[in-house]
């Protein structure tokens, strides 16, 4: 399979399902394009945990029952909630508009897409970062299982306890029915989906800015500023080429959805038809995972709040002009979501202490925190230049908006800065307990809440250069006293506004390649680890029981490669919640099987014959206590060595009575 035949598959099997889905609703063709991935994972978060709970495996098969279910509802739905005049085809005088957003959408597509064929010439290899373990080994435990449900993620992470886990899965189901439908082994269908993901961002920075100019501006300043600022998203760090790099993948992916799930929010406002579409997506954000549909939620909160502030004195009719307009389909809308996500919800509310217990603060006082916020110069990103003509564009995007009397992008990133700055250096007092209570749903993280600001950058850094191109343009015909034929005139703008957005995209260019493909070096899990990961599978009984290995050096991974199932699916601690005392055991004091009657307990608990070392670990972190010297304990033996792992066999059973009484 080729990369560019690979992202494609990934792409398609991401819209084709929720435009049909889309279609279904009623919705316009370039609509249902728009909401797409984010009905796409609403059918498929809401399945998942429909499936697991009853018994009904997840695969391809199962998949497209649920299509063709959600594709009748839909269009049931559709027809008892219609409004009587309805038009599914958009004007005609659109399609201009619409020609030039699809064309800058492309365009910054593309260029991301450049920069990952430059960047990830290493695209089938094992990434070396924290979380990929984990996505990758969810993919193989949906393939072999068919449970996919996110509220019992813990059956695979709690290896021993199998004890209550939440985690967000729609992003592996749907890469699970990828590897289904063509072949790809979970480690490459985690790859895809994190560059599908990754290309669309484009698509999300197009639909925030149309949102922010709807009925503020002529339809061509806000179809060519959602165009520009859909080409200018490529040069942005934050998103996607940071989260790629520490693999923060579901994050990503939700973050990406964000411009789509708003539109599809807010639109129920004018029609109250669109009310299932909104759930829909709502869910699917949420099922990708939380922290985008936060983000989604702020977002509409703002621009339903300040929205009475930011109409015309006597432009509309005074009934419209209440607090409480359009607050009705937005309350069944959320309520409609609260109710298709409470499984998940319920279950998610028992990780909220260890979600808010993450702390990145640094060292330096709050000024230097808030000038870092103010400049996007936060944790990862301060590694590279602060990208001072994006900022200065996004300013100016900003004044606009103002004088455009759009105020929630403003509100917004104002209380992103202040969070940012709390993660950076707290606060104390009801201040810091207050703005606590944003930034832990964000795990206090300086990088994740930059990446939201990166969201509204990039719509107000295109509204800036579109702003430009139109005070040029609006000069150059004015100096040259001549009528000049608009559409030849808007033509060239687009071109030279495509030249600068490239020109841009290329400027930040060797930090983005380096960034997505810093991580696919093959260090953590080379050839040599391949080759025992191999050679352990060959091995009587692997397969049967659990492999000990440890929690930091890559080799869980060999669940996701191989099929063995290890003592730690996930860059893991015994400290977090539901390891279970035998794991713990084991992880502490393996090497003492011969003096300590406890490994034997836990050897026969977990069902352990083979155990596997490997180098390197994580920098910063030991390889664990009970894994440094099997080499000197009679109870395991090595069978295996080829510098950079170690396979030992347990062979305790066969000490005297005599021993063990530790």
């Amino acid at each position: 399979m080729s990369f560019a035949f690979g992202v494609a598959a990934a792409l398609l099997l991401l819209f084709i399902p929720g435009w049909l889905i889309g279609r279904a609703f009623g919705l316009p063709t370039h609509s249902a394009v728009v909401t797409a991935p984010t009905l796409t994972y609403g059918l498929v978060g809401l399945c998942i945990v429909v499936f697991g709970s009853i018994g009904i495996p997840w695969n391809s098969l199962s998949a497209g029952f649920a299509l063709l279910g959600a594709i009748v509802i839909a269009r049931l739905l559709w027809r008892w909630l219609r409004p009587q005049e309805h038009a599914e085809q958009s004007p005609p005088q659109n399609r201009a508009a619409l020609l030039a957003v699809t064309l800058g959408i492309a365009i910054g597509t593309a260029l991301i897409f450049y920069a990952f064929l430059r960047g990830l010439t290493n695209w089938q290899s094992i990434p070396s970062t924290w979380d990929s373990m984990w996505h990758g080994n969810t993919i193989r435990y949906i393939l072999e299982t068919g449970q996919a449900s996110s509220t019992r993620m813990g059956d695979l992470r709690n290896v021993e306890t199998h004890a209550t886990l939440y985690y967000p899965s729609a992003l592996h189901g749907l890469a699970a029915v990828l590897c289904q439908l063509t072949g790809a082994a979970p480690t490459t269908s985690y790859t895809l989906y994190s560059v599908a993901g990754s290309l669309l961002f484009p698509l999300g920075a197009a639909a925030l800015t149309w949102q922010m100019l709807r009925g503020r501006t002529t339809r061509t300043f806000q179809a060519g500023s959602a165009a520009t600022a859909a080409a200018l998203s490529a040069s942005f760090s934050a998103l996607p080429y940071v989260e790629f790099y520490v693999s923060a993948i579901p994050n990503l992916m939700s973050f990406a959805l964000v411009g789509p799930a708003v539109i599809a929010i807010t639109s129920v406002v004018a029609d109250r038809s669109r009310i299932p579409v909104a759930v829909l997506a709502f869910a699917g954000i949420a099922s990708v995972h939380t922290s985008g549909a936060i983000v989604a939620v702020v977002f509409v909160a703002a621009w339903w709040a300040l929205a009475p502030l930011s109409r015309y004195r006597g432009k509309e009719p005074q009934g419209k002009r209440r607090f409480g307009n359009g607050f009705a389909p937005l309350a069944i809308a959320g309520v409609g979501s609260l109710v298709l996500l409470y499984p998940q919800l319920s279950t998610l509310i028992q990780l909220s202490e260890i979600i808010a217990g993450h702390q990145f603060t640094t060292p330096w006082g709050k000024k230097r925190a808030l000038l870092d916020a103010l400049t996007q110069h936060t944790r990862h990103l301060a590694d590279y230049p602060v990208q001072s003509a994006l900022l200065w564009l996004a300013l100016l995007g900003a004044v606009v908006l103002v004088l455009k009397r759009v105020y929630w992008p403003v509100a917004v990133w104002l209380l992103l800065v202040v969070a940012i700055v709390h993660s950076s250096k707290p606060f104390g007092g009801f201040a810091g307990h207050a703005v606590a209570l944003f930034s832990d749903a964000f795990y206090s993280d300086p990088r994740r809440l930059s990446a939201i600001v990166c969201l509204l950058l990039a719509p107000a850094a295109g509204i800036g250069l579109f702003t430009l191109a139109a005070v040029a343009l609006a000069a150059l015909r004015r100096a040259r006293k001549a009528q000049t034929d608009a559409r030849w005139a808007l033509v060239a703008t687009a071109i030279a506004l495509a030249v600068v957005c490239s020109f841009s995209a290329r400027h930040y260019f060797l930090p983005h390649k380096y960034l997505l493909g810093a991580k696919y070096d093959r260090v953590m899990v080379g050839p040599k680890k391949l080759d025992a990961f191999a050679y352990l599978a060959t091995l009587p009984g692997a397969k049967d029981g659990i492999i000990g290995d440890g929690n930091v050096d890559g080799s869980g991974w060999m669940y996701a490669v191989a099929g063995l199932h290890p003592l730690w699916t996930h860059y893991d601690f015994p400290q977090q919640q539901g390891p279970g005392y035998h794991r713990y055991i084991f992880w502490a004091y393996a090497d003492d099987a011969d003096t300590d009657r406890r490994v034997t307990e836990a050897v026969h608990a977990l069902n352990i014959r083979y155990v596997m070392t490997s180098t390197p670990v994580v920098q910063g972190f030991k390889v664990p206590d009970g894994l440094r010297s099997l080499d000197i304990s009679r109870s395991w033996r090595k069978l295996y060595d080829n510098g950079a792992a170690q396979i030992y066999e347990w062979v305790g059973d066969g000490k005297s009575d005599a021993e063990g009484d530790k």
